[in-house]
């Protein structure tokens, strides 16, 4: 069972949560058992509509309504090539435009933006309001539908209608294949910096490998930055916190007021004893504020930034017999601390605004407080 708490890549990703993923197509369908009113206006459709009937066009219809109707915006169903989409971004290679968007209070939103992409390039910025792609309205469209809209082939280009500080702009620019390592390590004289995109399957493995040319033991610490990272795979996460903690608890789930299941830390990793500092932001979120959660509530090290994104939603993700898919939202999950995430973010230990300019005070910060002791 796979466990995913994300976006989507655009690559565009559409943000989301932990997500079980299942593959229930010999039993799951939406047009079996109990459901008479549906088979009524089905039949009446194919048998009275004046026009003609595309029936895989109005089963796909039928099952996006009933999902929407829920008014939750992370359950979505995917038709086959949304599903592929979705797949695609969560592997760290696509062909898109590299951002990452979010429903929010009805705007669809951008959550981050790939640093060396071609959005980053024609100035898309975290916080803009997607109003339309391609002449094409995003009002009513899900965020499978709208990540369906802003990819395409590399090469290609797409348009943005896009809202800022209350201004309206066309922004264009070129799709390309990304492929995106979701682990970056630098060194800073006594600080490892360790920045983190978002959760891959393997990105726990993946900061293991990275680090190999790292000792550890003779800095001052580590910096761990998930600023803008949207999420990814739940147990990658999980299994990145346990890395460095030697005990405590990761992260609870929880379904109707009822502890469905703890993650403990288990003691024997080389990392559990390193100073370490978290930096987050606003659109630091899901599986990145697991991370920050635990590292927080078990008093393992600071955070430090701004108030994270408050994404904990848990997802179950159905795999349909023609490639479909059905994404549903099941339980939540909390911190240590018992902090639900889906009512508030992370709160940093040491609170740094973002400044606009080339000297990054969130950084600094963190760097500052590793090394004053």
């Amino acid at each position: 069972m796979l466990l995913i708490v994300a976006a989507f890549f655009l690559g565009c990703a559409c943000t989301g949560s932990q997500n079980y993923v299942r593959d229930l197509s010999s039993t799951l369908s939406f047009w079996q058992g109990e459901g008479d009113i549906l088979k009524d206006v089905n039949n009446k459709i194919k048998t009275e509509y004046l026009g003609e009937v595309d029936n895989q066009k109005l089963y796909y219809g039928m099952a996006r309504g009933l999902v929407k109707s829920l008014d939750d915006p992370y359950s979505e169903f995917f038709d086959p090539e949304e599903a592929k989409v979705f797949w695609d971004d969560l592997g760290g290679e696509f062909e898109g435009i590299g951002v990452e968007i979010v429903l929010e209070s009805g705007k669809v939103k951008i959550l981050t933006v790939l640093d060396n992409s071609p959005a980053k390039e024609a100035g898309l910025q975290v916080g803009d309001v997607i109003l339309a792609v391609n002449d094409n309205d995003v009002i009513d469209k899900s965020l499978g539908e709208i990540a369906n809209l802003i990819k395409g082939e590399d090469g290609s280009q797409v348009t943005l209608m896009i809202l800022r500080d209350d201004k309206v702009l066309d922004i264009k620019t070129e799709r390309r294949k990304i492929v995106a390592d979701s682990v970056y390590v630098t060194e800073d004289n006594d600080v490892a910096n360790v920045r983190i995109t978002r959760f891959d399957e393997n990105t726990d493995q993946e900061f293991i490998d990275k680090m190999k040319n790292i000792d550890v033991a003779q800095k001052k610490g580590v910096i761990i930055d998930v600023r803008g990272n949207p999420g990814g795979y739940f147990d990658s996460a999980v299994r990145l916190a346990d890395k460095f903690l030697a005990d405590g608890i990761i992260v609870t789930e929880s379904n109707d007021k009822q502890i469905n299941e703890q993650y403990k830390a288990k003691a024997g990793d080389e990392y559990e004893s390193v100073k370490l500092v978290v930096l987050i932001d606003r659109a630091s979120a899901s599986a990145a504020e697991i991370l920050a959660g635990a590292v927080k509530d078990n008093h393992r090290g600071q955070v430090v930034g701004e108030e994270s994104y408050g994404k904990g939603s848990v997802q179950v993700v159905e795999k349909l017999s023609d490639g479909s898919a059905l994404k549903l939202t099941i339980a939540e999950w909390l911190t240590p601390s018992g902090v639900n995430l889906r009512k508030q973010g992370i709160k940093p230990d040491v609170a740094v605004e973002y400044a606009d300019n080339q000297d990054d005070v969130q950084y600094n910060k963190a760097k500052e407080l590793l090394l004053s002791e």
